[in-house]
């Protein structure tokens, strides 16, 4: 009986706290009352499930710029030294911002919002900081913009469709990856008889005060004219047989290039070309234990280094069934994504931090980036997965994501650009 009674009592006294409850929420929604300090829980209370489903809902329409954060993601942060960085993200649908950033103290230096006019998941890539705090950046596969330090638009070159990667050269000019509109078909070879149409890449150098075109090529063109058409047939994909990523200028005049020369990296060829424009000469082709690579950069005078993804170029397939015997299954190593350095000397390659990368699962199906700090320290970027590393004498040393406003979820990376190492 007594627990009956004390049930009796509990239901008694909810039901009054559920009218009590009942009755402040009706007088706040009509705004006649606001229960002091009470009206802030309150109204919180029961805004909660159209707040929850808002959340569930927005989550869901997220744009791919956005990517959901490992639950066991731990970050690493043992920088002693600044670390200033140029980065690019989604603010909103209609709105992108670039940011000069201090990893060290993830320090906010300077801040450019821009407005974005094409979908909702376009992405600034590889965006460089001029004096003045003028900035040169293009959407993937979109125009190219320059802006002031207001956000400011100073040109605009619709001539072109620019992706990947933008350098300049010891001019002061850019030069960038450009291809056709919406990838219309730009090439055509016979094979067979059959005409097979493909998507060309094109080498384009601007005039960095006005977005004026230069120099524009073909890289097709160059091929043909160097006897070289025939590593078109021999790409893994066939509608895009070339992938241009990056166009590395020379800066300098060295034993094994000329100041103006271009290291041109194709993707679905895994091949760098060392290119002579002045001439339309290819001078060198660096193949070997890389594939689909990205970003090369120069080590020194006497070498290249490159962001080897060690990845198929076109992954159509998760492989066969397994055995049902496995006693004669051969198995090789667990493959990650690597630093190749190429030495002109002697034609060699040395893979860098190979035990690092393998240790952190550090890869990337796509796209990627390195660039080295000082002689042991080295920047990567894990794109697909948007990590960013930084490893010392084979230790990493930082390791983060850039943290969106979408709480669970962090930014995709987006050709981060180093802009100042240290004090």
């Amino acid at each position: 009986m007594k627990k009956v009674l004390t049930i009796f009592s509990f239901t008694v006294i909810l039901l009054f706290m559920l009218s009590v409850f009942g009755w402040m929420v009706h007088h706040i929604t009509l705004g006649d009352r606001k229960f002091g300090f009470l009206y802030g829980p309150i109204k919180f209370m029961y805004s909660f499930p159209d707040m929850f489903k808002q959340s569930v809902d927005e989550v869901k329409s997220l744009p791919k710029t956005f990517i959901k954060t490992h639950e066991s993601f731990v970050a690493v942060n043992e920088l002693d030294s600044d670390l200033v960085v140029l980065t690019a993200y989604s603010d909103e649908k209609d709105k992108r911002s670039i940011e000069l950033l201090n990893l060290r103290n993830d320090s906010v230096l300077y801040k450019w919002t821009v407005d974005n006019p094409y979908e909702e998941h376009s992405r600034i890539i590889h965006p460089l900081l001029l004096p003045n705090k003028n900035v040169i950046y293009s959407f993937m596969d979109r125009s190219v913009f320059r802006i002031d330090s207001l956000s400011n638009i100073v040109w605009q070159q619709d001539g072109i469709f620019s992706h990947h990667a933008i350098n300049l050269d010891s001019d002061g000019d850019l030069w960038v990856c450009s291809r056709e509109p919406f990838y219309d078909a730009s090439g055509l070879y016979k094979l067979g008889g059959r005409s097979v149409f493909y998507v060309d890449n094109r080498i384009t150098k601007l005039d960095v005060e006005t977005g004026e075109i230069l120099f524009d090529k073909s890289v097709s063109e160059i091929l043909y004219e160097n006897n070289l058409a025939h590593y078109v047939i021999k790409s893994a994909e066939i509608l895009d047989p070339i992938h241009l990523n990056d166009i590395q200028p020379a800066l300098k005049t060295t034993d094994y290039y000329n100041e103006g020369d271009l290291f041109l990296s194709f993707r679905q060829m895994s091949l760098i070309l060392h290119y002579r424009p002045s001439t339309n000469e290819v001078i060198r082709l660096i193949e070997g234990p890389f594939s689909a690579q990205h970003d090369v950069d120069f080590y020194d005078d006497n070498s290249i280094v490159f962001f080897n993804n060690n990845s198929y170029v076109n992954w159509s397939s998760d492989g066969m069934e397994p055995p049902k015997d496995s006693s004669k299954l051969v198995e090789l190593q667990n493959f990650c994504s690597n630093l190749v350095k190429y030495n002109f000397i002697d034609n060699t390659f040395e893979f860098i931090g190979d035990s690092v990368f393998r240790a952190n699962g550090i890869y990337t199906h796509t796209e990627g980036l390195v660039e080295f700090l000082d002689s042991s320290t080295y920047f990567v970027e894990q794109q697909n997965h948007g990590i960013i590393w930084v490893i010392k004498d084979n230790k990493v040393i930082y390791k983060n994501v850039l943290k969106s406003q979408h709480d669970g979820y962090h930014h995709l990376t987006n050709w981060i650009r180093i802009i100042r190492y240290g004090s």
